[in-house]
Formats: structure tokens, sequence, C-alpha cells
């Protein structure tokens, strides 16, 4: 994983952490955040507001469903993040 992925991970496990409001180190890479942190569709989509906003990309709110978990976000962030950096 390359220093750029690092730090990508970083900033939306900070992102992901705010909306939950709970702390950066309780979110895990592949623990679903419904389960863990007992997420809402409300604070799903406001993972993924926030995530346009800071980040200035656009994702599809069909993507939703793959993003359940900070690994899942990553994949569907790094696919409209590419060739924009």
């Amino acid at each position: 994983m390359s220093a750029t992925d690092t730090a990508l991970i970083d900033e939306l496990r900070e992102i992901v952490a705010d909306v939950l409001e709970v702390e950066p180190e309780e979110i895990s890479a592949t623990g679903l955040f419904s389960e863990e942190h007992e997420a809402d569709s409300l604070q799903a989509i406001e993972v993924l507001a926030r995530i346009e906003k800071t980040l200035r990309i656009a994702v599809p709110q069909t993507e939703l469903p793959n993003m359940g978990s900070l690994d899942g976000v990553h994949s569907v962030v790094s696919r409209y993040t590419e060739g924009n950096a």
C-alpha cells in the first residue's frame, strides 16, 4: 500500500468516525458500520456527502451499498479519484 493510499484511508477513517460520533481508532478496516456502530442510512448519506465535499469528487448514491466498511469506502473512493489526483 502506497503512502497516498494510507493517507486516504486515514482521511476516510476521520470522516466516518466524525459522522458516526466515535473515535477514529474504533473504525476497523473490515467492520461493518451498521453492525459495529449502529449506523443508519442517513449517516451513510452524510458520509458520502462529506467525502464528496472533502475530496471534491462525485460518487453516485448507488455506491452506498458498497460503502459499508472502511475497506469498502476506500475501494469506492479509489475508483472515483483515479485520474483526479
